[in-house]
């Protein structure tokens, strides 16, 4: 599919000092990167230790005022997978079901455009807090505790007609389909997902301006913890198993993950289709009525 033309929204933050971050700003990223050189003079195992813990501790984001009223309108609902807590918001009750879920340092407030769309549209609406995300507890996350709580949400409401991920949102979603047998929805959506892990972790490197052995080592601390290395961690890998429609949505100007990302995804799925945006950069596709009417339009095909 050619790009969209759509009017574009301004992204509020420009990259600065490399790849941009989601949740860290260009003031606080240059204060990581004093603290992180401290660190670092100090030693590397001291320097990799600290970065891996901050890597996995997302920062809050809090609630737009004009999401405020959409959210006081769901039913909220504290939930379990395994030993992790999470948050999830109903609207509606009965099938047909979609399912949001958030980015890196996000929330399911986010995707507040999309309720009166998809309630207008007959379907009911369940959008998930990840684990240390929006109102669940917890301070540190991880892309498997996305993806148990998505799996969770998909067992107990299947079937689900689809599910629209963002980001890292997007990237449990794949892994979902890659790695479980039952449950799949019928449709999905991606806004913006980055292809691997690895690139995820060298954009968190470059950012805190950490030295090739600080992320040799970090690489290494990641791979004792997930028991697997960053690279092997691959969106890409997991495309091709998805064999439902897939409605990829990336920007050109996406400075969290390249439009070459999206295009890599969306070649590796069978029944893909490619809506390519320019102007609204990693996010701010999620607020605009446009693009959001084409999700709905795809979901209702």
């Amino acid at each position: 599919m050619p790009p969209l033309d759509l009017s574009p929204v301004e992204e509020r933050r420009k990259p600065v000092l490399g790849r941009v971050v989601p949740g860290v700003s260009p003031a606080l990223q240059r204060r990581l990167r004093r603290f992180f050189a401290f660190l670092q003079a100090l030693g590397v195992p001291l320097a990799s230790w600290a970065a891996l813990r901050l890597f996995l501790t997302p920062a809050r984001r809090r609630i737009e005022a004009s999401d405020a009223p959409v959210v006081a309108t769901a039913l909220k609902r504290h939930l379990r997978a395994g030993p992790h807590h999470f948050v999830a918001w109903q609207w509606g009750d009965t099938a047909p079901w979609v399912v949001l879920l958030h980015g890196w340092g996000s929330h399911a407030a986010r995707f507040g455009n999309f309720i009166a769309p998809l309630r207008a549209a007959g379907y009911s609406v369940i959008g998930i807090d990840a684990p240390a995300h929006g109102e669940a507890p917890g301070r540190q996350s991880d892309l498997p505790r996305f993806r148990d709580c998505l799996a969770e949400v998909l067992r107990t409401h299947s079937p689900v007609h689809a599910v629209v991920g963002h980001s890292l949102g997007g990237g449990a979603l794949l892994t979902v389909l890659a790695e479980t047998q039952a449950h799949h929805p019928n449709k999905i959506c991606l806004f913006g997902v980055p292809s691997d892990m690895d690139y995820i972790l060298e954009s968190f490197a470059m950012m805190l301006g950490l030295s090739d052995a600080t992320r040799a080592h970090l690489r290494l601390r990641f791979e004792k913890k997930f028991g697997r290395s960053a690279r092997d961690i691959s969106v890409a890998a997991a495309a091709p198993h998805v064999r439902i429609p897939v409605l990829v949505i990336h920007d050109d100007g996406d400075n969290v993950a390249p439009i070459a990302q999206g295009l890599e995804l969306a070649a590796a799925m069978p029944q893909a289709t490619l809506l390519r945006t320019q102007g609204f950069g990693h996010s701010g596709a999620l607020r605009d009525p446009a693009i959001i009417e084409r999700v709905v339009k795809f979901l209702q095909e």
